[in-house]
């Protein structure tokens, strides 16, 4: 367990108590200030990690006050933090500090407060075009933005409140099955994803749709099929479709390469599947995105269309799949 606590208290007019506050680095994972005076509560707050799939991880708490602006940044916490704050009410966002290919913004204020996908180059020349920017895919983020039991945190003169936190995944994941018809046989299939969320405000609860983005992917063989099909899967915080979208708004911009030295490329609109996954499942979209893409090769005919997900596993198709252990409901 590690002893690198790192806390940073924020002054502000409602909160000015907080500048004299005292750090102490314990043995464990426990972080306690030192004294309490009359005009100020303790807090604890314990993670729970279970919805992240693994062992502790460190995490950074990021308190704000009744009317949004950061007094209080605490991080390298593991399991249990406890502190003191002024009388008052506060609001939290909490997230895992071992990430990758994200960073944060806009921590000064709660409803700002947002992680996002760090931008990269794109490698292939067939992808959504000018202005949207290519991001990395992220990787393993888990945060929220309240605690269990309430999304205001109320600390009472010289008391306790026990309060309890499970960071869940902030990202979906686009799992897309390639179904292979060709009289050539495929080298290698990678694509675009088009219509992707750049970013996700854990005190809103929802991704960052103020422009489209896109994530590279490089789908691999499925060695269980009986034939030469491929899968992919992205993560992403969210897609930009909506009931009312136009079409084209999510599209997979398509590249094959063949045994033979020719290449396929072609752009598939996904967006009326979205919006039907979207109306099946009470209008959002579930945390595990179902894609199959047939793609056909043959003397006369060659091209890509999306066809619905096989659910009943047979025929060479697979059920839909289920939710992640950490995966966002």
């Amino acid at each position: 367990m590690k002893n690198n606590r790192v806390l940073r208290n924020y002054p502000h007019s409602v909160a000015g108590a907080l500048l004299g506050a005292v750090l102490l680095l314990g043995s464990g994972c426990v972080q306690r200030d030192l004294e309490i005076r009359p005009d100020e509560g303790y807090v604890k707050i314990t993670l729970n990690w279970s919805a992240a799939g693994a062992a502790a991880r460190d995490a950074r708490f990021l308190f704000y006050d009744e009317a949004g602006a950061l007094v209080r940044e605490v991080e390298n916490i593991s399991d249990v933090y406890v502190g003191t704050f002024p009388l008052g009410t506060y609001r939290m966002v909490v997230h895992n500090m071992d990430a990758g290919a994200v960073d944060w913004r806009g921590c000064e204020r709660y409803e700002s407060a947002e992680v996002y996908a760090l931008p990269t180059d794109y490698t292939t020349d067939h992808h959504p075009g000018e202005g949207v920017a290519c991001i990395r895919e992220p990787q393993e983020i888990f945060g929220a933005g309240g605690c269990n039991e309430t999304d205001r945190i109320v600390v009472e003169q010289l008391d306790t409140t026990y309060l309890t936190v499970t960071p869940t995944a902030l990202t979906r994941r686009v799992s897309v099955r390639f179904l292979l018809d060709t009289d050539v046989p495929v080298e290698g299939v990678k694509g675009v994803l088009g219509g992707v969320a750049h970013g996700y405000f854990p005190g809103q609860g929802c991704h960052n749709a103020a422009s489209s983005c896109a994530v590279e992917f490089e789908a691999q063989p499925e060695t269980r099929a009986a034939v030469a099909n491929y899968a992919a899967g992205v993560n992403v915080f969210g897609l930009l479709t909506q009931a009312d979208s136009p079409e084209a708004t999510n599209t997979v911009h398509l590249g094959l390469t063949f045994t033979d030295g020719t290449a396929f490329a072609d752009t598939v609109d996904i967006t009326p599947t979205i919006r039907q996954l979207m109306e099946t499942n009470g209008g959002t979209l579930p945390a595990e995105i179902p894609l199959s893409i047939v793609v056909r090769r043959h003397a006369t005919w060659l091209g890509a269309a999306v066809v619905p997900w096989d659910e009943s596993g047979e025929g060479g198709g697979d059920p839909r799949p289920q939710p992640r252990n950490g995966s966002k409901e």
